[in-house]
């Protein structure tokens, strides 16, 4: 048994030597790993891409009307730290990570935070519309059509941009027509995610329920401690205490309903 132990600290001890002598992390994140694929077309970096059904292990431009197909954005093999070659490799795709993608401005100038789907063109991502169920990603830098320019379509600019590429339901698309469009955008943005329409519409419940309630206790509060002081001015400092505490109390309750919203919608 002390034999065994002994010959695989040395096989780690081997392991470990190999990898510092190549300058290798011993762990590599799924970020830094691209995969090689073959495709019909000629593809460039920064393309937004689809699988090809139609040939083995293929890529092709992603569909300008279908966003349900995005699949990836094609990167140089250098930029990542590991990448997958098969046969007939031509183009290398990455499905998680940030990279450089091709953007329009055709659905409006990008800014960081911004989500990131599909232009009017096969393979070129834009601002997400919330009429597109899915994204690319987010966006980590900024196109304004201006400066760092590639190319124009019509009176739309094409440029590269990072994106944090994650494919998921958009947060912005409004598929449920019971649910106004500002109040789904609104309750996304906090979450930084999709939420369901049943927890939006507490979240709102919790939230007027909170102000009536601050409101009622305020006026209330004030008004109260306004009679009171006309009716007894040799106690105007114990009124005023208990109005500063009825102050506090109803800005505590607002406080405390906007926590319950926060919770609500970000868990």
């Amino acid at each position: 048994m002390r034999q065994i132990k002994t010959g695989k600290n040395k096989l780690f001890l081997l392991g470990f030597l190999l990898f510092s002598l190549l300058g290798l992390p011993l762990s590599v994140k799924a970020d830094n790993v691209v995969q090689g694929y073959s495709s019909k077309q000629t593809l460039e970096p920064g393309q937004v891409v689809a699988i090809d059904k139609t040939a083995s292990n293929s890529v092709k431009l992603a569909p300008a009307n279908d966003t349900n197909l995005i699949y990836g954005v094609v990167v140089a093999p250098n930029d990542a730290a590991i990448t997958l070659v098969g046969n007939n490799t031509k183009d290398f795709v990455a499905t998680t990570g940030t990279y450089q993608v091709l953007v329009s401005t055709i659905n409006g100038n990008i800014k960081s935070g911004d989500y990131i789907s599909m232009s009017n063109i096969d393979g070129i991502g834009a601002k997400a519309a919330n009429t597109q169920p899915i994204i690319l990603g987010k966006a980590t830098s900024e196109f304004d059509g201006k400066t760092g320019v590639v190319t124009t379509s019509g009176k739309a600019a094409i440029g590269r941009i990072f994106v944090s590429i994650n494919i998921q339901k958009n947060p912005l698309a409004n598929s449920d027509p019971t649910l106004p469009y500002f109040l789904r955008r609104v309750a996304n943005s906090i979450a930084n995610k999709s939420v369901p329409v049943i927890r939006v519409y507490t979240a709102l419940l919790i939230f007027l329920i909170s102000i009536l309630a601050s409101v009622a206790i305020l006026l209330g509060g004030v008004r109260g401690s306004q009679i009171s002081l006309g009716r007894n001015p040799l106690s105007k400092k114990v009124i005023l205490s208990g109005m500063y505490k009825v102050i506090f109390t109803g800005i505590a309750i607002f406080l405390i309903g906007l926590a319950g919203v926060y919770l609500l919608l970000k868990v």
